[in-house]
């Protein structure tokens, strides 16, 4: 007797586990799932100093934004940007998860875990450094945000912002001086979370049009 009614209470709470499930709300969203994305290019003043340069913020800036959307995270047809030789810009990527929150914050929260490579330029067309900090003031060495100077004309070509998702240990052999227009990236295990693509033209400030 004693045996049935135990058996009767675990069928009775097994049963109730279960219902709950059931009536569980949807899982709350990974952060680093990304509806939508946007890279925006904003003109600043480089002041170049002996061991590093100060980027600031200048009067009626030029500003140039991207919008990446879809599963292929397309840029509108057509869109096409004109940066300056001899200008520097800011950049920075904001993403929204599949609830519309902003998230690009995860990335340099989970910095170990993330680096971002620019690719497709011409090489010696383009300098960069990331400039995102971790919630201690340190540099996160991430890639959601930093500068680029252009150093000479290019024709158009398709620039390429990569965010790898790296596997544990692999940040440590990355150098976020050297390895930032790595083509090599593969090397580096993980995979990735973020990969846009948009056409830019490196142009000297006598382009005609710009």
């Amino acid at each position: 007797m004693k045996s049935n009614i135990i058996i009767l209470l675990i069928l009775a709470a097994s049963f109730a586990f279960q219902s709950c499930s059931k009536d569980d709300p949807t899982p709350e969203i990974d952060q680093e799932e990304v509806s939508s994305a946007s890279l925006t290019f904003t003109e600043v003043k480089a002041e170049i100093h002996n061991d590093h340069t100060d980027y600031k913020e200048i009067t009626n800036p030029e500003v140039e934004t991207v919008e990446f959307s879809g599963k292929d995270f397309l840029p509108p047809v057509g869109a096409h940007l004109h940066l300056e030789v001899g200008k520097s810009y800011r950049f920075n990527l904001k993403v929204k998860d599949f609830a519309g929150r902003e998230s690009q914050q995860t990335f340099i929260e989970r910095a170990d875990q993330h680096f971002a490579f620019i690719l497709g330029a011409p090489a010696g067309s383009l300098a960069a450094e990331y400039s995102d900090k971790a919630a201690d003031g340190k540099l996160a060495h991430v890639g959601v945000s930093g500068y680029i100077t252009v150093l000479k004309e290019a024709p158009s070509f398709t620039f390429r912002y990569l965010m790898r998702h790296l596997n544990p240990g692999v940040k440590a052999s990355i150098d976020p001086k050297t390895d930032i227009f790595n083509t090599d990236f593969n090397k580096f295990g993980g995979a990735n979370d973020l990969d846009l693509k948009v056409e830019i033209h490196l142009v000297s400030d006598s382009h005609e049009g710009h």
